[in-house]
């Protein structure tokens, strides 16, 4: 059976955010807001019709804020699911919210439309940062809204940014001070990448990037959560199921403006164009088709982001080589002699030593992959 996720795109935010480059913009009018929401469940009803309802295993609305968007679109989403036979207490069902969205009335409408994963755009606990970043939040917010929610949902989880400006953080400090809030399921750490946009901060130097991960790390670990990713740590049995279908090469509808679809069983990637009025006017993604080799880098990408790594048979299958045969002697005695990663019968993962240098070992493969492509037919 095919497992299947949808991604809904909402581009909405109250201000921009000064870390974002994501697509996203300020209505003017609140017609916007209605017309757009309108169009993703006609979109998400008509994409609902061509699967069956067993094979969805996620329903992820991200954004942009999709905390802004009225409380009936969330009814109208929810009551799209229920009418193509979807049980949302048997898929992973995820809202991301802004903390200064958050209020119990909202809580209770997500519950109510089958919501049971809810994504806090926390990002710090340093009101200094917050204001850096362009936050509506403040930690006056986060210790009213955090426990609101932690007592509401089963399933949540906190985005945090390090590496951001100039200004020190001591994030063992902040992440001590949220969780002691209300602790989560989940945590995303993500470093900052400076948006190719003028008048934002600055990316810190390395050396603080390196103590400020190191600082999330322990902390993580000691708190018993599992870095099953890259960015991503869970308690046991809280991994992001919708996340796990991008690193694993699974099918994801995309709907939004902006939003991106795959059908593993072709390798077609689509998009919607990043425009507002024209997915509201005319819905129409643009379709990707990509080399056998672009495909092939695409899987070592996502898939070396998780701690199992990628699966020998399942990439031969795709691809009709085994990638142990596509590394060379350089890159074995680089990664895999010097324990940044392991090559099993079965599976090429990364070590957790590895995670530090993935850029650096998916880079040598992608050289690997180029090399054998130039040797065979695209």
């Amino acid at each position: 059976m095919t497992r299947t996720g949808i991604y809904i795109h909402i581009p909405f935010c109250e201000s921009r955010c000064s870390y974002c480059d994501f697509f996203s913009t300020v209505p003017k009018a609140a017609e916007i807001k209605t017309a757009y929401g309108a169009q993703v469940v006609a979109v998400l009803k008509k994409e609902l019709a061509t699967v069956r309802a067993e094979e969805i295993v996620s329903l992820y609305i991200g954004g942009g804020t999709p905390s802004t968007m009225p409380g009936r679109f969330f009814t109208a989403v929810g009551r799209a699911l229920t009418a193509a036979g979807i049980d949302t207490k048997k898929i992973e069902f995820t809202v991301e919210a802004n903390p200064a969205d958050i209020t119990a009335p909202f809580l209770r409408t997500l519950k109510k439309c089958g919501v049971n994963r809810l994504s806090l755009g926390t990002q710090s606990a340093d009101d200094a940062v917050l204001k850096a970043m362009g936050r509506r939040a403040s930690r006056e917010m986060l210790a009213k809204v955090l426990p609101l929610a932690r007592k509401e949902f089963d399933n949540i989880s906190y985005d945090i940014i390090y590496g951001f400006g100039k200004r020190p953080r001591d994030l063992a400090a902040e992440l001590g001070w949220l969780f002691e809030l209300a602790v989560p399921d989940h945590v995303s750490t993500y470093c900052y990448t400076r948006p190719e946009r003028r008048k934002v901060p600055p990316v810190a130097r390395e050396e603080r990037i390196e103590t400020e991960e190191e600082a999330i790390h322990r902390f993580l670990a000691a708190s018993r959560f599992t870095r099953y990713e890259v960015s991503n740590w869970a308690r046991r049995g809280f991994e992001s199921v919708h996340n796990r279908l991008y690193w694993s090469w699974d099918r994801y509808i995309g709907i939004g403006a902006g939003a991106h679809g795959f059908t593993p069983a072709d390798g077609v990637r689509y998009h919607y164009p990043e425009s507002v009025m024209a997915f509201i006017k005319d819905p129409v993604p643009v379709v990707e088709r990509s080399p056998r080799d672009v495909k092939m880098r695409e899987f070592v990408m996502m898939g070396l982001r998780t701690k199992e790594g990628i699966r020998r048979t399942q990439f031969k299958k795709l691809f009709g080589v085994d990638i142990a045969a596509l590394m060379s002697v350089v890159t074995r005695e680089r990664f895999i002699d010097a324990g940044y990663a392991t090559l099993t019968k079965r599976r090429l993962a990364a070590t957790v030593r590895g995670f530090d240098l993935l850029n650096s070992f998916i880079g040598a493969l992608f050289d690997d992959i180029e090399r054998y492509a130039r040797g065979h037919e695209r």
